[in-house]
């Protein structure tokens, strides 16, 4: 298990662990549900019928799990051609505005999120019979993950601008 970077040591190191961990679980379900519908296709008389919406649901909690950390490393993918261009205390004060933009959107997601799965309660999946508001609530838990981890690189960005110290790319650690 890698040690999380200094710039998050205020973040307890079992929540980053934690994310990756669930994250991974969701992604080896993902790969047992996969294969179980390719073999049952080639082997079995009939395949089960659960298997689409069940990969398609790991795959979003996967996700979910993971877009705090990915976030957390400046790992999305992004256009940084005028970015590189930049040093100093205006590339930071540029990147914390993009990290502002995204606690914006990320608070809007969070916010629809939750009246979007309230929604869901009297809803329930097709072939798991699993209550919707688990699913739709996925984006709250995404949005909240996302924005624990924008929020520390905000405060890396601030005292960038500050000091003028500067040194990273597009990841958020060198």
């Amino acid at each position: 298990m890698k040690k999380l970077p200094e710039w998050m040591s205020w973040l307890p190191g079992w929540a980053s662990r934690l994310l990756e961990w669930t994250s991974s679980l969701f992604f080896a379900g993902l790969i047992a549900v996969v294969l179980l519908q390719v073999f049952a296709r080639m082997f079995l008389p009939k395949a089960p019928h659960w298997t689409e919406e069940a990969s398609r649901f790991l795959m979003l909690y996967m996700v979910v799990f993971a877009a705090g950390l990915a976030a957390g490393e400046r790992a999305y993918v992004n256009v940084d051609v005028f970015i590189n261009f930049v040093k100093g205390r205006p590339r930071a004060f540029i990147q914390l505005c993009i990290d502002l933009a995204v606690i914006a959107l990320m608070a809007a997601v969070g916010y629809w999120g939750l009246k979007n799965a309230a929604v869901g309660r009297i809803q329930t999946s097709a072939s798991l019979g699993i209550p919707m508001h688990l699913i739709y609530g996925s984006m709250v838990l995404h949005s909240i993950s996302i924005l624990l981890y924008t929020i520390v690189l905000v405060f890396r960005d601030l005292k960038a601008m500050i000091t003028g110290e500067v040194n990273y790319g597009n990841a958020a650690v060198s």
